[in-house]
């Protein structure tokens, strides 16, 4: 291939085939039959992330919930509530996307209103206000300048100086100063940026937000805001060193844990809705696998700064005695997490820890085209051909004596349910794990039926006859490098790649492969993009 095209599908993954949800092999009874004629040239797969003629970036944006979490606590030291707001609404998997980000009606706003009131009724107002009698417009414009992470223009002081002496006016004691914080914090200066500029360039405080917001996930510190204030931030040598202050610090490691967890799926997951869970400790369980996924990301990425792929690959985890219990490892105990050697098991990389398996299977029952799924659209980001064929919840006729994996074997090269199947049924790469991430009893699931092959025109077919073979085989593939660094340019920019962003997609590509897969370096190139600084077109 030339060079690809960035199309966007905007429509969800459509399992256009023979796919269905199916839980045990046994009385299967299939209508409508599928004769094994001779299989046709599979149809290529659509990649979801091509660039639209324009952007749909609006040019402002809401925080997503984790971001207001961290601004609010930037501003004021209070850690708010959010858990009463909607869920950020996702676009192609990635809830940061700012045409899906905003008030959604007036029951999001009123929510919005109490953490504001709860925030202003816990503050600790003499360390964020500080005034020794009423407060001076320099007192109220460096609260502000902190809160808003910009310079406060007149109409905005203004604005405020009114809501303070009114309160004076109604209230007594330190109620006028939190008046100020509940009006802050429900400011839409607070609860959105802008990304709108000057003469087609982000201004500095928009452009020290976009920063560090991207790499961080909350609001510029001191130094970062000192830059943007004085106007410093768009030296191309001030601004090189603070891309690289910001990567440094443990604050980009927690944001890189929190792109892979959106990116991947995993920010939702709750092991109670399993069946299997039925009868483990959910809480405790639930806390240990978020906490294996999120060491071994940071340790491949962050502190290894290793590629993408090793964190598919890797052959070490870090467990508990808990964890190490429902993994089968032995030698592990008391609550501390220990690092112990995948070699020789069935699991491999971020892929098979319980917390990926778990958020990629069914309430019940075997998940394999629900695992294949997740790898074609969100590993891979293709979506099926539009002409794939109707679907259709049966299988070939004589398949009640064969095993669950082998009922499925004739879709992948039986037209239609092959344009589908040849890559779904990669999901058997993890078959050998049940739907909370524990390893099938031997006599149940052998590990025979971990094998298959991925599929994807025009590239070579990944075959594989294990978990580890599947990943290495998957991380290796062209459309997975693609993928990553779409989603994470989309995670920079907040938006589906455009016409304009094309050469420069080419162009992390292709650093994104002569760095081996290191996020660290996406990041950076990406930050530090001509494109990143340019404001909205």
């Amino acid at each position: 291939m030339t060079r690809f095209a960035w199309v966007l599908a905007l429509a969800g993954l459509v399992l256009g085939g023979c796919s269905g949800e199916i839980d045990d092999p046994t009385g299967v009874d299939p209508i409508d039959p599928i004769d094994p004629i001779d299989p046709v040239d599979p149809l290529a797969p659509s990649f979801r992330l091509e660039p639209d003629a324009a952007t749909t970036q609006p040019g402002i944006r809401r925080l997503t919930k984790s971001e207001l979490v961290r601004t609010i606590r930037h501003a004021t030291g209070v850690t708010a509530d959010v858990s009463g707001l909607p869920d950020d609404d996702e676009l192609l998997h990635l809830g940061n996307d700012a045409s899906r980000l905003n008030i959604s009606d007036g029951t999001h706003m009123r929510e919005l209103l109490v953490i504001a009131t709860d925030v202003a009724a816990s503050v600790d107002i003499d360390a964020v206000l500080p005034c020794a009698g009423a407060c001076t417009d320099a007192e109220l414009r460096a609260y502000l300048e902190r809160a808003f992470s910009e310079p406060i223009d007149a109409d905005t002081m203004n604005r405020f100086r009114d809501v303070y002496a009114q309160a004076q006016s109604e209230l007594s004691g330190d109620l006028p100063r939190r008046a100020v914080v509940q009006q802050s914090v429900f400011s839409p200066k607070l609860l959105y940026r802008t990304e709108i500029g000057e003469g087609g360039t982000l201004t500095p405080s928009e452009l020290a937000k976009k920063l560090s917001y991207f790499l961080w996930g909350r609001p510029p510190d001191d130094t970062l805001r000192g830059h943007a204030l004085d106007g410093s931030i768009t030296d191309e040598s001030v601004f090189a060193t603070e891309v690289d202050r910001l990567l440094a610090h443990d604050n980009a490691r927690e944001r890189i844990i929190e792109i892979v967890f959106d990116y991947l799926g995993m920010d939702h997951f709750d092991l109670s809705t399993k069946d299997a869970a039925a009868d483990l400790p959910v809480d405790m369980l639930q806390a240990s696998m978020i906490e294996e996924a999120e060491r071994m990301i940071g340790r491949v990425l962050f502190e290894e700064a290793s590629g993408f792929r090793e964190l598919l690959t890797t052959e070490t985890t870090e467990v508990d005695e808990l964890l190490a219990m429902h993994y089968g490892i032995e030698g592990v105990t008391g609550t501390e997490f220990q690092e112990v050697s995948l070699a020789g098991t069935s699991r491999r990389g971020l892929l098979t820890t319980a917390i990926a398996l778990s958020s990629h299977s069914k309430e019940s029952g075997r998940s394999p085209m629900q695992r294949g799924s997740f790898l074609v659209d969100q590993i891979l980001c293709l979506g099926f051909p539009p002409d794939a064929g109707e679907a259709s919840m049966t299988l070939p006729d004589g398949v009640e004596d064969k095993t669950f994996r082998e009922q499925f074997a004739p879709l992948e090269t039986t037209a239609p349910c092959s344009n589908c199947h040849r890559m779904l049924n990669a999901g058997f790469a993890f078959e050998l794990f049940d739907n909370v991430g524990r390893r099938y009893p031997l006599d149940r699931v052998g590990d025979e039926e971990a094998v298959g092959t991925l599929d994807v025109v025009p590239f070579d077919p990944v075959d594989f006859s294990s978990p580890g073979e599947a990943v290495e085989g998957f991380s290796n593939h062209p459309v997975f490098t693609r993928c990553v660094v779409g989603q994470v340019y989309r995670y920079g920019q907040g938006s589906v790649p455009a016409d304009v962003d094309a050469d420069l997609l080419v162009s992390l590509e292709e650093s994104f492969e002569g760095s081996d897969g290191n996020m660290l370096e996406l990041l950076r190139s990406i930050a530090l993009s001509e494109r990143f600084a340019e404001a909205v077109r």
